[in-house]
């Protein structure tokens, strides 16, 4: 049963906070807004493997859309669907926000044999990496698809040379609060190969007075719930909306025969009871931004229980919830 508006707006519950880098608006920055810039972040969604993800991308965008939250915009950071004319109607769903709609590369949004052209062309997308001023900040989305040099099959996770130029000199332009956007993560060791290489690009953009301009990196893609601090910016994986991979090893059938037959990879997933998704919040006067946590359930029976482990997750990052992320953790 999809999860109710109650019940949605409820996981959206406490939150983290932290510093923006270029401090406050009243600082002297005359391009930065006073008022509050809202985005829904969501991730991960999976059209093309879990049953329900009408209801769970109906859930987000009826949240986004609630009194309540007053959302300026909204954002999904990839693995969204694959670019097929029966994906329009889920696409559809997403563009009901009326507001300014911004979307990530994931690296299964080309499965079947998919383009990136192609994606980015039916998601209606500027580019397959892009950036833009919204509420007085400036945020980069990258392509973490590129082949490296190396490359012996498999998906691909790089930053090639003309991407990586392209972002150097992006970051040396703006005078704003920086939020980076990719699907691949930064921050972990077995994602994208040249991260060493992009993170000291990163840390290393910074105004003339030698603040640093990037408030934090957020991504997708590990389905996880884990977030660390490299040379004092914030890297944050957002969870999926939907599941957990563990992989066909631990197959474990929760759905009835006919709608497993259709969806045959729901059973190598621990699914997430309801929705995940948060709201990042800058406060530009403030000078901080948040980020929502979201508590949620798993669908039993759940990794723990059925004996997963992978070797490059830890344990304490398998959750069905977005924690907030503060300085303890970080």
């Amino acid at each position: 049963m999809p999860p109710t508006r109650r019940q949605v707006l409820h996981t959206l519950a406490a939150t983290s906070v932290f510093p923006l880098p270029l401090g406050a608006a009243a600082e002297g920055n005359a391009q930065a807004s006073s008022n509050k810039l809202r985005i829904g972040l969501i991730t991960d969604i999976h059209k093309d493997i879990i049953h329900d993800a009408d209801a769970r991308l109906t859930a987000f965008i009826d949240a986004m859309l609630a009194e309540k939250e007053k959302v300026d915009a909204i954002m999904q950071l990839g693995d969204f669907c694959i670019p097929k004319p029966v994906n329009r109607d889920f696409l559809a769903i997403f563009n009901r926000f009326p507001g300014p709609k911004y979307h990530v590369l994931g690296n299964h949004d080309m499965d079947g044999g998919f383009k990136r052209e192609q994606a980015v062309a039916f998601l209606g997308m500027p580019a397959r990496y892009y950036s833009f001023d919204l509420g007085g900040c400036h945020f980069i989305v990258l392509d973490g698809n590129d082949m490296p040099p190396d490359w012996k099959g498999g998906y691909p996770a790089y930053l090639a040379a003309d991407q990586v130029a392209w972002l150097e000199k992006d970051l040396a332009a703006t005078q704003l609060n920086t939020f980076i956007i990719s699907h691949q993560s930064l921050e972990h060791p077995s994602c994208i190969a040249n991260q060493a290489e992009v993170r000291k690009l990163i840390a290393a953009a910074r105004t003339a007075e030698g603040k640093p301009k990037v408030a934090a990196c957020f991504n997708g893609h590990w389905h996880i719930d884990h977030a660390r601090r490299i040379d004092g910016i914030p890297y944050v994986h957002l969870n999926s909306a939907s599941y957990f991979w563990m992989g066909s090893e631990y197959r474990s059938e929760r759905l009835e025969p006919e709608l497993a037959k259709k969806f045959p990879h729901v059973s190598s997933t621990a699914p997430y009871a309801k929705p995940l998704f948060t709201v990042l919040e800058i406060d530009p006067a403030a000078g901080k931004f948040s980020l929502r946590a979201a508590p949620g359930e798993w669908l039993k029976p759940d990794p723990a229980e059925l004996h997963y482990s992978n070797p490059v997750i830890e344990p304490d990052w398998i959750r069905p919830e977005i924690r907030a992320v503060d300085s303890a953790r970080v």
